[in-house]
């Protein structure tokens, strides 16, 4: 595992600090104009530095893009975030989950089980042991093409919501499982934590 982590090519601005975060635990973050941002694969929190005073809230910024508009200097935790920051976060990763239905459906078609008694899909909220036993019977006589198919053939409501849920308990480092999550080595957590990598394994095919 990198320290830090695999490379997040897009990035979604959660809070932008014009002054600087005189409560940033990083000194030299406490008197300059600084982002907090959350990279769109693999949901990894950052701070970095604008090079334009062009930056919106919530804007998905290019970090390959010529000239840069960012530059990304250390990972984060979510304790780290600012208020609006957790707000937007909220805000971000609905975005991302509609954006990506695709990879998220294929998820509930590919999801396997992690141990012989739990299953990967039961660590989504509101998914017990019947409603994973209609998944499973559902998507073997045929895949799931969207979330609606998904409520509609299982009887569940909100699969986006759920699915919302569950990043934030792993951006939380609340479960040790992490199933879309990156850890990064300077999390405290991280040596506890237990990555699967879904969206990361249907991306690679």
């Amino acid at each position: 595992m990198s320290k830090k982590g695999p490379r997040e090519r897009y990035v979604y601005v959660l809070d932008f600090l014009r002054d600087g975060n005189p409560l940033d635990r990083h000194s030299w973050h406490k008197n300059k104009p600084l982002l907090q941002v959350l990279g769109e694969d693999y949901f990894i929190l950052m701070e970095a530095f604008p090079l334009t005073d062009l930056i919106q809230l919530e804007q998905r910024i290019d970090r390959d893009q010529e000239p840069p508009l960012i530059k990304v200097d250390v990972l984060i935790g979510y304790d780290d975030l600012t208020a609006v920051a957790r707000d937007n976060l909220v805000k971000t990763l609905d975005r991302i989950i509609t954006e990506k239905e695709a990879q998220f459906v294929n998820f509930f078609n590919r999801a396997e089980p992690l141990t012989l008694r739990l299953h990967a899909l039961e660590l989504l909220p509101d998914i017990g042991k019947k409603t994973l036993r209609t998944i499973l019977e559902e998507r073997k006589r045929s895949p799931f093409t969207s979330f609606k198919d998904i409520e509609d053939r299982v009887g569940i409501k909100g699969v986006k919501d759920i699915l919302k849920k569950r990043i934030l308990t792993e951006i939380k480092r609340e479960d040790k499982y992490l199933l879309f999550v990156y850890p990064i080595e300077s999390d405290k957590k991280a040596q506890d934590q237990k990555y699967i990598g879904y969206l990361e394994r249907i991306r690679q095919g």
